[in-house]
């Protein structure tokens, strides 16, 4: 979201692109071309780990349909 509005995002040529400004955002978040930018998206925290290792220090996970 910028500026309360929803974007959506294809990847193009190792960017991204949004649906509705076109503009090209990077890898971290910042517009690098089109009407956006200079923008940026906020950050959400996050945790990046292998399957394996996950369950290994959180047994109690519940996998969820």
């Amino acid at each position: 979201m910028v500026d309360g509005r929803r974007l959506h995002f294809t990847a193009v040529a190792g960017d991204f692109a949004d649906r509705e400004s076109g503009s090209r955002w990077n890898v971290l978040g910042q517009a690098i071309a089109g009407p956006m930018k200079g923008r940026r998206l906020a950050r959400i925290d996050h945790v990046d780990t292998f399957w394996f290792a996950w369950v290994a220090f959180t047994p109690e996970t519940e996998i969820l349909r």
